[in-house]
């Protein structure tokens, strides 16, 4: 690799997606030497995008929402100048599909004042009665006394609480949690709100409605994940002399004199630095960790926090399915589809959709063919013009670890960016970032990890 291959590097980071990527460019923007180190022949981690071969057509593993909230995202974005790959709507709006094709929209109406803005859109959500749209401003009322009243002991009291749980005591109604909580819970937690943390439903919600308009946009990249950050992220860092090594293993991290000093890679090759960032899973740093290091409670808590997986399943047709660029799936198998109007262009396989299974235990087991008729069931039953379409190729990703899962109690077992052990620190949206497992909540973690190495050396 070009850049500061064969230097000693200033720090380490171990892991090449968003929360790597974000900690080792900030550290490379005020002068830190990086060695960046990735196990895969790529970078990107669980978000990543490559060419199918068979279309020609640019695919993510997986479909990645954005939002006008994500600052630390939208810093990084800026910082590689890739930001406007990103495409955010001027408002939100989100349109939700009824079984049959009937289409209806909750957005936000461009009101002088965003608190007016949020009412009007509740109280006009689409398929619900009166009664239960003024159910939806309690929940509203409760997030805005629980931003006012935050505190680490009221977040642990909510931790015990699963998100069906707290909606009941709010009084929602059953069509209120299938038509809007429910979805929205399942999608940005990436868990059955049965199981799920209310603690962690509350920051989602704080920013939907206390957010302010820019806050509360849903975006989508304009090119693959790997255009969007990945690959300007190397540029980045190469261009400033750090050096970024695929196919690079860490087997270990080296402790002397009470601190971390370096890492010992597969090849048996040791390299040195003041500060390593470790930005993997909590089951691959465990790997890395002295068995003196791992049985300390702060790491072996990391143990006992389980996985929850995403289906994602791309298919390409000759004719288009929808105009919709995203919708919900009310009642669906599926729970949100995305018109991937790029795969129009991308070869000779014709219009492409995608749809999206959060906190999918029920479908990773389940076979291609299984998979693919349960996609088309779906695009039949909500868009019944897709029977006339003919289905040309399909691609099944399945993401068996796509994040944490955010089950009640999960918090306490999440650790903090600064370890017990000095040099050492820990970044990824699976530590203690106070959000659910997101995009934003690894770049926060990378930034948080930055600034730390920054601040020890009084360069902050």
């Amino acid at each position: 690799m070009q850049g500061g291959a064969g230097r000693t590097p200033e720090a380490i980071v171990v892991g090449g997606g968003f929360a790597g990527l974000s900690a080792a460019t900030l550290l490379a923007e005020h002068g830190v030497r990086v060695l960046l180190l990735e196990a895969r022949p790529y970078l990107g981690g669980r978000a990543r995008s490559w060419v199918d071969p068979q279309t020609g057509s640019t695919v993510d593993n997986g479909q990645h929402l954005f939002l006008g909230c994500y600052r630390d995202t939208l810093r990084f974005l800026d910082r590689l100048g890739s930001a406007d790959r990103l495409s955010l709507q001027p408002r939100l709006s989100v349109p939700f599909v009824e079984p049959g094709g009937a289409v209806s929209i909750f957005a936000l109406p461009p009101l002088p004042v965003f608190s007016w803005s949020l009412l009007a859109g509740l109280m006009r959500f689409p398929g619900l009665a009166l009664r239960e749209r003024l159910g939806l401003l309690r929940v509203a009322r409760e997030v805005r006394r629980g931003s006012r009243r935050a505190s680490p002991a009221a977040a642990d009291e909510l931790d015990d609480v699963s998100v069906s749980s707290w909606l009941r005591a709010l009084g929602q109604s059953a069509r209120a949690d299938e038509r809007l909580w429910h979805p929205l819970a399942t999608a940005a937690l990436n868990e059955h709100p049965e199981r799920a943390s209310a603690a962690l439903f509350l920051p989602v919600l704080r920013e939907l409605f206390l957010g302010g308009a820019g806050g509360s946009r849903l975006g989508v990249p304009l090119v693959g994940l790997t255009d969007l950050y990945a690959d300007p992220a190397a540029h980045y860092l190469r261009a400033r002399g750090s050096e970024v090594r695929l196919r690079a293993q860490v087997r270990g991290l080296m402790f002397e004199r009470g601190r971390c000093a370096g890492v010992f890679l597969s090849d048996g090759a040791r390299v040195p630095a003041p500060d390593v960032i470790v930005a993997v899973p909590p089951g691959e740093l465990l790997e890395m960790l002295t068995p003196e290091v791992a049985s300390e409670p702060f790491f072996s808590r990391c143990s006992r926090l389980e996985t929850s997986p995403i289906v994602s399943i791309y298919l390409w047709f000759g004719s288009a399915i929808t105009d919709l660029p995203l919708a919900g799936l009310i009642g669906g198998q599926w729970q949100w589809i995305f018109s991937r109007r790029a795969f129009a262009g991308g070869g000779g396989a014709g219009f492409g959709v995608t749809l999206v299974q959060s906190a999918a235990r029920i479908f990773v087991e389940a076979s291609r063919d299984s998979l693919v008729r349960r996609a088309l069931d779906d695009l039949h039953r909500f868009f019944p013009a897709s029977r006339r379409a003919t289905l040309r190729h399909s691609l099944i990703i399945k993401e068996k670890r796509a994040s944490i899962a955010t089950l009640v109690g999960s918090q306490a077992l999440r650790p903090t960016w600064r370890t017990p052990q000095p040099g050492l620190h820990l970044a990824g949206d699976w530590t203690a970032t106070g959000l659910p497992a997101t995009i934003e909540g690894a770049v926060i973690s990378g930034h948080a990890c930055a600034r730390q190495v920054l601040g020890d050396r009084g360069s902050a």
